[in-house]
């Protein structure tokens, strides 16, 4: 992979802007919280960072007072749920900011003509496709004198041209990576480190990039993989997905959610966390490990895990005959903090990662019934016990929207067109195992992530020819998955 000019340049290129330019006051409360929004913005003194500060979620009772007082209230943000739809010409959603608004299509084609050939299906299939919503939301009283919000018109604001052609020219000028290309999107510069730290880059970053894409190996798969981390505290974990969640359509949970939080409420009809997003987050994990907690997520999401398939219960119905089973595919991302892996811990009857985590759940008390079938459904674990100051090689730069929707739709390309050797993973015992690898196979090869560094100078230049004839992709794809990738501080290529 030739390079014309210094890929340290790149983010002079005018597909990238400032996260915050230089005349803004960052410490002004309007602007906290910004960062998953940046990509949007073309007009920094626009009213579009006013209506993203109305449009929080701790700004619920103003916003609302706000729709109130002046009849109508612009609002940037996300769906959480929908509810149930008791009426054939519309439905209500809760919004992000706990605000809910109700989608008439009788008020949506007045005000909006290019709705014409739609009907109230299509608009809620686009409103839950959406990564990031405007709405111009209006006040109504109904027959019972009670005011009720109305959606007057809406629009997905990652609906935009995308630049495919300047990306690929951007590509080919630096002669980068996809999946350095992808971390520069994010704000990281991969192109001023030595090699170890370049190595130690790619330790963290690799499954965190590799948790996103889709790819379909076997029908009864989902086609998302799921990915354990963790590392040392200010590695930029919940950084690098929360800056994505508007682009991936990430949801980041703090704790392990409720079945109605997650999947759906049978009672009132409304749907979880998983109809609205592709990925979702579980941060704090370590946090957050008492036996009833995970025993209950697992007792819902084992099945969802492994094939997409999730029951809702029916009102408080325990048994699967009063059951309902929804198909969707989500990806699953746990995230948290390790502290100094005990030496003494991974002794000899330890062979790798996955069995160093099955003994550090038992420690905190939970079940190896349970622990077994949840470490069964992950397919990377990563564990990376080395500080990391991320905040070191951060640029305040990220894609235009335009752009980084570009770059998202290439990268979905090649990992649907790339060709792996399926008879490479014939020496793995188990078929979900060979599954999870040749997942990662594809996306590994796609992303152009070397197995090996040649060029201890510049570690970010790889020859993806060479390393398709040794197999670099496959053979990387097992260590992942059976967690042996820096295992007992080996330094991982």
């Amino acid at each position: 992979m030739m390079a014309d000019y210094d890929p340290k340049e790149i983010f002079k290129e005018p597909i990238f802007m400032d996260t915050i330019p230089e005349d803004i006051d960052i410490t002004e409360e309007k602007f906290d919280g910004i960062s998953p929004y940046i990509p949007y913005i073309k007009d920094w003194n626009s009213n579009l960072i006013d209506i993203i500060y109305w449009s929080k979620p701790e700004k619920e009772r103003e916003f609302t007072l706000k729709l109130l007082r002046k009849g109508s209230m612009e609002f940037i943000g996300r769906i959480t749920e929908v509810k149930k739809i008791t009426k054939s010409d519309e439905f209500s959603v809760r919004l992000t900011n706990g605000v809910d608004v109700i989608f008439n299509e009788d008020i949506l084609k007045k005000n909006n003509p290019d709705l014409e050939g739609k009907d109230l299906t299509d608009i809620l299939e686009e409103v839950r496709k959406a990564r990031l919503l405007y709405l111009n939301i209006i006040v109504k009283k109904d027959k019972e004198s009670s005011h009720k919000f109305y959606v007057k018109s809406y629009m997905d604001l990652a609906k935009v041209e995308l630049r495919t052609k300047e990306i690929l020219d951007i590509k080919q000028k630096y002669g980068i990576t996809w999946f350095d290309f992808f971390l520069c999107a994010v704000g990281i510069n991969p192109f001023d480190m030595n090699i170890d730290e370049y190595l130690l880059l790619r330790q963290l970053y690799i499954p965190r990039v590799l948790s996103l894409f889709p790819v379909k190996i076997r029908d009864e798969f989902t086609k998302y993989i799921h990915v354990l981390q963790f590392t040392r505290p200010g590695t930029g974990k919940s950084t690098f997905y929360s800056k994505l969640s508007n682009i991936m359509r990430i949801h980041i949970f703090s704790r392990f959610p409720s079945r109605t939080r997650l999947v759906m409420d049978a009672r009132t009809g409304a749907e979880g966390a998983i109809f609205h997003n592709d990925y979702i987050v579980i941060d704090a994990f370590d946090k957050n490990l008492k036996n009833d907690n995970f025993n209950d997520f697992l007792s819902y999401s084992e099945r969802g895990l492994s094939n997409g398939e999730w029951d809702v219960e029916k009102g408080s119905a325990s048994t699967k005959s009063e059951r309902d089973t929804i198909k969707r595919d989500v990806g699953f991302i746990f995230l948290g903090n390790v502290d100094k892996v005990s030496h003494e811990s991974l002794t000899d009857y330890l062979k790798d990662w996955r069995e160093w985590l099955k003994g550090e759940l038992v420690k905190k008390g939970l079940e190896p019934g349970p622990i077994g079938a949840f470490i069964d459904r992950l397919a990377i674990i990563s564990i990376v016990d080395q500080d990391f100051d991320v905040d070191k090689y951060v640029v305040d730069k990220t894609l235009r929207i335009q752009y980084f929707m570009a770059l998202v739709n290439l990268i979905k390309q090649e990992i649907l067109k790339v060709k792996i050797d399926n008879n490479k993973f014939s020496d793995l015992n188990k078929g979900r195992e060979r599954t999870f690898a040749k997942m990662i196979a594809k996306k590994l090869r796609a992303l152009e992530i070397s197995f090996l560094i040649e060029d201890k100078d510049h570690p970010y230049k790889v020859d993806m020819e060479a390393d398709m004839k040794v197999g670099g992709a496959e053979t990387f794809a097992k260590i992942l998955v059976k967690g042996t990738w820096g295992w007992k501080s080996t330094t991982p290529q």
